[in-house]
């Protein structure tokens, strides 16, 4: 019994020291990863515009108290990143307790305003009784006035009817028909004759031209009214 106490003794004292030595590393290990003390505050002060106080590092984290415009926070941050975790406001300023009553205040007479705002329901009256209907006396047949005799309509003249103009019956001149051909073709007039008929007659123009071969002699008929071309002859 009294070898067994003398061997726990000292495994309890190296178990403690190895326990101790690795909490030990731990801490050295974790400061070595974490952002410096200075880096944070300085960065803390920047992004509020306040001071910093009391920062730790515990457990990879950051812990703090910012003071900006006379009102204290706890501030928490990340010591590997330093990404801001928490902000909770401890100890307003008096400025800032002033402005929170005045802005309870101003949504408390709105909330008040919008309530009187609202029309109150009024119960429906019940309606008066109607009085009985007297009977009504009987009214005069109304007058039938006399019809009136229509006045008569005057006849609408009617509109005029264009006539067909009439057709032209003077005859060409023997000259006009020559001149006619010769705008056709251009040669020398041999022979015009005049053939008359029913329908205002024709003339016959005979046109020789000079060539050394086919036909050299062309006859037109040019109606002796419209001046039209009726037809065209060729001949050797």
């Amino acid at each position: 019994m009294k070898k067994g106490r003398k061997f726990l003794l000292p495994f309890c004292l190296v178990l403690l020291l190895f326990v101790t030595g690795m909490f030990y590393m731990r801490s050295i290990v974790s400061h070595a990863d974490a952002i410096p003390e200075d880096s944070i505050k300085n960065q803390l002060e920047k992004m509020y515009n306040g001071e910093v106080n009391d920062l730790l590092l515990h457990d990879d984290i950051y812990g703090a108290t910012l003071t900006r415009e006379g009102s204290v926070y706890e501030v928490r941050v990340d010591g590997a990143t330093g990404n801001v975790l928490s902000m909770v406001l401890k100890e307003p300023s008096k400025e800032l307790v002033l402005k929170q009553k005045e802005a309870a205040e101003r949504a408390k007479k709105e909330k008040d305003k919008s309530s009187l705002g609202k029309t109150e329901e009024v119960p429906a009256q019940s309606a008066p009784e109607e009085h009985k209907p007297q009977p009504e006396t009987p009214k005069p047949a109304p007058v039938q006035p006399k019809p009136q005799p229509k006045p008569q309509e005057k006849p609408q003249p009617k509109p005029p009817v264009n006539k067909p103009a009439p057709q032209k019956t003077v005859l060409l001149t023997e000259q006009q028909a020559v001149q006619i051909a010769l705008r056709q073709l251009n040669g020398e007039v041999d022979d015009v004759d005049f053939v008359k008929t029913s329908e205002g007659g024709y003339y016959l123009v005979e046109i020789e031209i000079d060539v050394d071969d086919g036909p050299d002699e062309a006859t037109y008929q040019i109606h002796a009214i419209s001046g039209k071309v009726m037809s065209v002859t060729w001949d050797d």
